[in-house]
């Protein structure tokens, strides 16, 4: 029989899209951009979507380091495009993090930073798991099957204490800021078209009143030369004849 701990009280320290299940499972499962309802998964410890590369990796390493039972992580559902969220997640477990740049090493996500959490969060986290790349996969059958093998080869609680990093404050303001646009990967530059849209349209009007302006003005300048000769002519007919 695997030994396990008892989870710190108040486990998961770090609000998100997540459900909890068994605190003592071995098995977390994060869903990146489907949603998994717990429900479905019966014997995880916690699962919950993903849908970027920063903050949201960030909560997940903060929840699993500070409960020593998880040892898998399962990174399965729907990639995020352009965040690469779950691409991100497994890079990060196979190479770490750049300790200058604080990037994640080896993915193309979009803005693949882990700027709240220290570097040694991040190696307790590469040490405690193994992460699952089933990315691509919904079938909750094949999820599941994976979760069983996984269970049976549960090595039993982390052999240290519950690392518990918070993330809040100023940092998780900024955060979260960053959060609402990359929530929207189907459509992150309409605000910029719509913008440039808007002054193409404006700087055409003028050029089009411009040239009306310019047209109005040639006109009346042959006008007014025609009828400058025609009343110079008229002027001048007594005095021919």
């Amino acid at each position: 029989m695997p030994e396990k701990v008892e989870p710190p009280s108040g486990w998961p320290f770090v609000t998100g899209d997540y459900e909890v299940g068994d605190p003592k499972s071995c098995v977390a499962l994060s869903s990146t951009g489907s949603h998994f309802k717990l429900a479905d998964f019966p014997g995880v410890a916690i699962v919950g979507s993903d849908k970027t590369e920063n903050i949201g990796i960030e909560k997940i390493i903060a929840n699993i380091i500070s409960n020593p039972n998880i040892r898998f992580l399962i990174v399965a559902g729907a990639e995020v495009p352009g965040h690469k969220s779950g691409e991100s997640l497994v890079a990060l477990w196979k190479n770490g993090v750049d300790p200058s740049s604080h990037k994640i090493i080896g993915t193309t996500g979009a803005i693949p930073f882990i700027e709240n959490l220290p570097v040694e969060a991040v190696e307790r986290f590469r040490k405690q798991v193994e992460v699952i790349d089933m990315i691509g996969v919904e079938d909750p059958a094949t999820i599941n099957a994976k979760i069983e093998e996984l269970k049976a080869r549960d090595p039993g609680a982390y052999p240290e204490e519950p690392m518990i990093v918070k993330l809040g404050g100023e940092e998780e303001a900024a955060a979260a800021a960053l959060e609402v646009p990359l929530a929207m990967p189907a459509e992150p530059y309409m605000g910029i078209i719509s913008d440039a849209t808007e002054s193409i349209r404006y700087k055409a009007q003028l050029i089009a009143r411009d040239h009306k302006l310019t047209s109005g003005i040639s006109k009346n300048s042959i006008i007014g030369v025609v009828a400058g000769l025609i009343f110079a002519a008229l002027v001048s007919l007594p005095f021919l004849l």
